[in-house]
Parts: C-alpha cells; sequence; structure tokens
C-alpha cells in the first residue's frame, strides 16, 4: 500500500481552505503536537486519562464493547445475522475504569467510548487544546483501547487528529465502493454504513474484490500530535493499536445550498425508486445520471440560456 501524502504542519485559518480543496488523504506530522492533551498522554499510559478527568461533568457517554468472536473488530458478525459489540451508556469516569481494568488482561475485549461531543462531556478541554484552522466546528473525541472499526466512510469533511497512542489508518478512494463489500445502507452500527470485510485477515476466498481495493489503498500510521485529513466519502478503516488511545475529530460539512436534502437522502430516494425496475431501465436511467449528475465530460446546460437553465444551473 502506498503512504498517504504529507504536509508539514501548519496550525492556521488557512489550512481549512487549503485542505477542503484537496481531493485526496494529507498527514499533517505534529499538526497538534503543542497540545497539553498529547504531551499528558505521552508522561504516561495512563497519563491521557487523568488529564480527561479534570473536565468530567458526569455526562454519559456511548460506550462500545467488543464479543469475543469479534477479535477486537467493532463490524458484524461472520453470518452477518447481529452486530459483533454492544453498546451501554456510562459516564466518562465509569468508562475510564473499564479501560484501566481491562489493560492488564491479555485477553480484554476492545471497548471504547465513541463520537463523544467535547464540549458536552469534557467542555473544559476546549480552552487548553485549541485548533486554530477550524474555530468555531465543534469536535468529537474517541477513547478506547486496541480497537479496529471497520471500513466506511463520512460525507463531511474529517481532521482526525491522535492525541494518545497509536492509530493506523488504511484508506480508500470512492471509486472503490464496489470492491469493498458494503454491508446495509439502513441496519448499521452508528449511522455509516460499514464493509462487511473482517480485516484480521480479510477472507479475500469470500470477498475476492477486496483483493483489488487493497491493491489502490493508502496508509497512514499515527503518532500523538498528528492529524490526518479524510475528504468526504473517502473510505477509511481505523485501527488503535494501543492499550489507550485517544482520538479527537473535526468534521465540518462540505458546501451546499441550506434548502436541500443532503446527497446520502438523495442516493437513499433513488435507490428506493430505481431499485425496482428492470435492468434494461436502470441502465438507461444510469446514463442520465452520468450526463446530468457527474458531469464528467459535458456540461448538460452548456448550450441552455442562463435563464433557462433551471436546475442544471451551477452552484459555484
Amino acid at each position: 500500500m502506498t503512504p498517504v501524502e504529507e504536509w508539514p504542519a501548519a496550525d492556521a485559518l488557512a489550512l481549512r481552505e487549503r485542505l477542503a480543496q484537496h481531493a485526496t488523504p494529507v498527514l499533517l506530522r505534529g499538526l497538534v503536537g503543542g497540545w497539553p492533551a498529547v504531551h499528558a498522554g505521552r508522561a504516561s499510559p495512563m497519563g491521557i486519562c487523568d488529564y480527561l478527568s479534570r473536565f468530567d461533568r458526569g455526562v454519559e457517554v456511548f460506550a462500545t464493547k467488543t464479543r469475543a468472536s469479534a477479535r477486537g473488530v467493532m463490524g458484524y458478525n461472520d453470518a452477518l445475522t447481529d452486530f459483533a459489540f454492544v453498546k451501554a451508556r456510562m459516564t466518562l469516569a465509569e468508562f475510564i475504569g473499564h479501560l484501566h481494568a481491562y489493560r492488564s488482561a491479555d485477553t480484554a475485549p476492545a471497548i471504547a467510548a465513541q463520537c463523544a461531543k467535547v464540549g458536552e462531556v469534557i467542555p473544559g478541554f476546549l480552552d487548553e487544546n485549541r485548533l486554530a484552522a477550524l474555530p468555531g466546528v465543534m469536535p468529537n473525541f474517541w477513547l478506547g483501547n486496541a480497537l479496529t472499526v471497520p471500513v466506511h466512510h463520512d460525507h463531511p469533511h474529517n481532521l482526525a487528529c491522535v492525541v494518545a497512542g497509536r492509530r493506523r489508518f488504511t484508506l480508500f478512494a470512492p471509486d472503490q465502493v464496489g470492491n469493498l463489500y458494503i454491508g446495509p445502507l439502513e441496519h448499521t452500527p452508528s449511522g455509516a454504513p460499514i464493509s462487511v470485510v473482517h480485516p484480521d485477515p480479510p477472507d479475500v476466498a469470500r470477498y475476492p474484490r477486496y483483493r483489488d481495493a487493497l491493491a489502490s489503498a493508502v496508509v497512514a500510521e499515527l503518532s500523538p500530535g498528528d492529524a490526518l485529513y479524510i475528504p468526504p466519502l473517502w473510505f477509511h478503516q481505523v485501527q488503535a493499536l494501543e492499550k489507550v488511545n485517544l482520538l479527537v475529530n473535526y468534521w465540518w460539512p462540505v458546501a451546499a445550498a441550506q434548502d436541500l436534502p443532503s446527497p446520502s437522502a438523495a442516493l437513499m430516494q433513488a435507490i428506493r425508486v430505481l431499485n425496482g425496475l428492470p435492468p434494461a431501465q436502470r441502465d438507461a436511467w444510469a446514463a442520465m445520471f452520468d450526463h446530468y449528475l457527474v458531469q464528467r465530460d459535458i456540461d448538460p446546460a452548456a448550450h441552455v440560456p442562463d435563464a433557462w437553465q433551471g436546475v442544471l444551473a451551477r452552484r459555484r
């Protein structure tokens, strides 16, 4: 696999626009290396938990724990009949207690407090650990032990900052969607559809196209203080590699008309409407979608007067 492109780290307002205009992932070494939280995580194995406890307000988080058969992956079971993990709500202090108890166990389950709002659970964290590049964007935090989140994608721009532990990201371009064996669009672990392929190791006899996806992948391993920009719809698998890991991520939306449905809602509606058509009709509509939506080679409204372009008018 090819390493992700790297840029010199520069936490400045101009970074947001530069990233948003970039079509592929970017690794920013040391972008948040000056954060006090990063220094606390480096000081001792549980240092980051002690640091977070200073800001704890007793707000509950969603915690996940993998089943034994999951082998540390927060996905589906092999039969694709259920999830390979369980969820519970608990306070951050209770979760940190579990994390501490599992540190000394060689066969401990993988656990994580996922997508917790920094501003709600540990609001004081923001006063000491600021990201100048994304003012006003409320981050989330992901705390846990050695856990793998299967291949999935996000619709917004994503900047993932490793605060404690190490994380390995394996990333796939959106055009690999057909090789990744994405599971149900509705029955998902947390809203985002995920690949049904267990990554350790991938069963390429059962999922042969996954081999082609891996051949196209790019990879980045992040240490504390590093950050990774993931463009919208880029698929990514995230492996937390230590017994204590903390990631803080920032999602910010793609510029779009505020009064229109999201692209994901439009996709789901199109699937519902077109899925029952015979193959010839689906092929015909595929040509229409390619011409009017993708607009790869031809502007479908170039020959139409501006006043009559209607929905075809480009929004730039």
